[in-house]
């Protein structure tokens, strides 16, 4: 046993010097950690060299509340490890070049926001180590002594007539009382036998709670240690398992939350019957209330999963009061339930959804067909009663019908419906979860995309093309989006979508969110040009390096970092070649500063004595500013222009449209968000000319039925009016307003990844050797009492 806690004190204090280096490189004070680092020394010595092993396991519970502060420091030193990771990951190394100049300041800076915090609470991991290092070195050495005493034989008790100190009862049945009457001392010893039988037949159905790993937690949060002492742990009867003197059972937890606790104040959305007129006038057919309730048990699909992931991660089958804390921080239980709730049922998130026949009809002049089409972006306002849940009571199944009845119980796949606010009209619809809601903006797994990298010089440029491995839609709009895995792994926030409806719910704590935030673009599936890029069209280029002995010629005026791609224009089509410019800059200004800094190469290599590059080089270059477009005709695959965000001619796309909505107002395509599926025909500059279904003319409020260029009113009545970019199924908009075509609904609520479910707990810095010890202690405690009985 002792052997295991030093091979985990080992490793904790490795991690622990190594953040102590970190922040030495940071010229961050280190003073509390090093107090951690020493009482960490203490206990290995502690446990290094043990007189005798068997007292340990008369100490369980010390070591358990052992177990729970090195668990801790293990997570804040992780925490500290993140903070203090010199390198932003998921960038690569060409990308950090970049950083260099500019994330990397910005990472420095977040560690420093961040050092303080994991400071304090490493300053007070530190302190309830020093505590339980003196306590647990008193109390071993005084059952050392203890057990010397006992094994010299020099405890004796004797029974005299005058006594100095009255004995306590509970201690009557330990003394060697002796009459000098033998048959009364059979019947006294008897006696107290039967007395030592009894109380242990009381004591094995009476389990009394070790209360005092709370009592840590007594300050933190005093309203969830009473629930903990007075409702999960109270005395135990013999029916219990003998773990629940330290823990307790999860399902005796999950039956306590149940009977104890009710959520108030869940939004909850109603249907109202009205007339159209009044409903087009109201905006909605529903209103949210405020004031609902709900019932903790039938409501289990938004919080059971969750809490268990929080609260038993490795299904152990108990909780423990350290996760029990941990999880509520300094709020109640009912309130941290409710939270739970409200990001699984996605309350505040921003999706899009399919537009159907049964939302707010349009006015009846362009209500012809009734069918909606396209995907309109819009945010979740409430929570899911367990009908919509998909829940069937028996109060239903009595009154349904045979037919539904087998249905039910032949395991028939019950859909969930999400109320949601458009957040261009703001009228509230009522959607299937399964079928008519995805991700905002394409976001899935696996998709592509490039991270924005804002430059010292106030250009921006664009990294490297990242895949999408995990992401989580947040209250107020946001995304976390992690890219890639492990080392090469980068976490960052998505910026909250703007231009919305009034009432928006957002997010005002976004700010102080520790993840970075990047502006970033999906990418589409042209890599490289099926047809040849046209003069003015918007490309993208990644810099060409030239080395001259040891040095390092970058041909344009500016400075540029290898993987990164460049927003350019494109100058001269020559075969397979193209010249290009940066898209900022004139080509009269880019062609002046080409001469200049050729000029001064040509003064270098004078005074280098020829160390140049060849002229034929200087030839195919083009001064820097030609690239191959089909580098494949001249067998090379490397990549040097492609496509602006790889989408080019023939690709399928999803593009808004301009459209009315219930009131007659027209929103344009700048500012729409409504996306139906086209395609793209043709690039001029930075724009695309695409194309959508002809199919799409059947509708009554389709732009392209009125002739392009007529004049449209966009409110009715109030003069502002707007030209018809439509030519029948065909329209011309910038080349940001794109995005990759994505068929269908998919999956939005909680954490989606490539991972499994579950299997991130199981994974990182696991104490193996003290949770075997733990679960050994727990589980084999009868076995080891009735062997060592024998």
């Amino acid at each position: 046993m002792s052997a295991d806690i030093v091979s985990t004190l080992g490793i904790i204090i490795k991690l622990a010097l190594e953040i102590k280096d970190r922040l030495d490189s940071l010229n961050q004070a280190t003073e509390d950690l090093q107090l951690l680092h020493t009482n960490l020394i203490l206990l290995l010595k502690l446990f290094e060299n043990p007189v005798d092993e068997a007292l340990a396991k008369t100490r369980v519970s010390e070591f358990v509340y052992i177990l729970d502060v090195l668990q801790s420091i293990a997570h804040s030193c992780r925490k500290c490890a993140e903070a203090l990771d010199v390198d932003l990951p998921g960038v690569t190394a060409a990308t950090k070049k970049a950083e260099g100049h500019g994330m990397k300041f910005i990472k420095r800076l977040w560690a420093f926001t961040k050092i303080p915090d994991l400071l304090a609470e490493i300053q007070r991991k530190a302190d309830q180590l020093q505590q339980i290092y003196n306590v647990l070195s008193t109390i071993i050495v005084h059952d050392i002594r203890i057990q010397q005493v006992r094994t010299s034989g020099k405890e004796t008790v004797e029974s005299t007539s005058v006594v100095e100190e009255p004995a306590r009862h509970e201690h009557l049945l330990d003394l060697d009382l002796s009459t000098g009457f033998a048959s009364i001392d059979q019947i006294v010893g008897n006696l107290i036998n039967e007395c030592n039988h009894l109380r242990q037949r009381l004591q094995e159905a009476t389990l009394i709670p070790d209360t005092s790993a709370i009592q840590v937690f007594q300050a933190q949060n005093p309203e969830a240690a009473s629930f903990w002492k007075d409702r999960l742990q109270g005395e135990l009867n013999a029916s219990s398992l003998r773990y629940e003197t330290i823990y307790v059972s999860w399902a005796r937890f999950v039956h306590i939350v149940e009977t104890s606790l009710v959520l108030k104040k869940i939004p909850t959305g109603i249907f109202e019957i009205g007339n159209i007129d009044l409903v087009r006038q109201q905006g909605s057919r529903y209103f949210i209330d405020q004031s609902g309730t709900r019932c903790i048990s039938s409501i289990r699909p938004l919080w059971l999963s969750a809490l268990r992931s929080a609260l038993d991660p490795l299904h152990k089958g108990y909780v423990k009061p350290l996760d029990y804390f941990n999880f509520l921080h300094d709020s109640s239980l009912t309130e941290s339930l409710r939270k739970l709730v409200f990001e699984n049922a996605g309350y505040g998130i921003v999706v899009e959804c399919e537009r159907a026949s049964d939302d707010l009809s349009l006015p009846a002049a362009i209500e012809s067909p009734s069918d909606h089409v396209g995907w309109t972006s819009a945010q979740i306002v409430a929570v899911p009663t367990s009908n919509e849940l998909g829940i069937i009571t028996e109060q239903e199944i009595v009154k349904s019908s045979s037919d539904f009845l087998f249905a039910s119980f032949n395991g028939a796949t019950q859909d969930i419906h999400v109320y949601v606010r458009y957040l261009q009209t703001g009228q509230i619809e009522r959607k299937s979860l399964s079928t008519q809601v995805r991700p905002i903006g394409g976001i899935s797994i696996g998709a592509a995309l490039s991270i924005c990298h804002e430059l010292e010089s106030g250009d921006h440029a664009w990294s490297c093309d990242l895949h999408i491995t995990e992401f989580k839609a947040c209250y107020g709009g946001r995304y976390i989006i992690t890219t890639g895995v492990g080392s090469a792994a980068t976490v960052f926030s998505t910026r909250p979508f703007k231009n919305s409806f009034d009432k928006m719910l957002s997010d005002d704590n976004s700010s102080t969110s520790a993840i970075p935030e990047f502006s970033c673009t999906l990418l589409g599936p042209s890599k490289v040009f099926n047809h040849p890029p046209k003069v003015g069209e918007k490309v993208q280029v990644t810099p060409l390096y030239v080395f001259r002995g040891a040095i390092l010629i970058l041909w344009f005026d500016k400075i540029e970092y290898e993987g990164l791609w460049y927003d350019s224009r494109v100058t001269l089509v020559d075969g397979d070649e193209i010249e290009y410019t940066d898209w900022d800059s004139s080509p009269n200004q880019v062609s002046t500063n080409i001469t200049e800094t050729q000029d001064d190469i040509d003064e270098e290599e004078e005074d280098r004595g020829g160390l140049f590059v060849p002229e034929e080089h200087l030839t195919q270059l083009g001064k820097g500013t030609r690239r191959l477009w089909r580098p494949w005709r001249r067998n090379i695959n490397r990549y040097d222009v492609r496509p602006y965000r790889r989408f080019h001619i023939g690709d399928s796309i999803e593009a808004p449209v301009m459209y009315p909505d219930f009131r007659f107002y027209y929103h344009v395509i700048d500012d729409s968000q409504l996306y139906l599926p086209a395609r793209i025909v043709d690039v001029q500059g930075d724009q695309y000319v695409i194309e959508f279904s002809p199919a799409f003319s059947v509708y009554g409020w389709w732009p392209g039925r009125v002739a392009k260029g007529k004049q449209i009113d966009l409110v009715p009545g109030s003069g502002d009016k707007v030209k018809n970019p439509f030519d029948f199924n065909r329209v011309t908009l910038g080349m940001d307003l794109v995005r990759p075509f994505s068929a269908g609904s998919r999956p939005v609520l909680g954490v989606q990844s490539v991972k499994p479910p579950g299997w991130s707990s199981h994974q990182g810095i696991q104490l193996r050797n003290l949770e075997d010890l733990l679960e050994q202690s727990l589980w084999n405690n009868d076995r080891d009492s009735t062997g060592a009985g024998a």
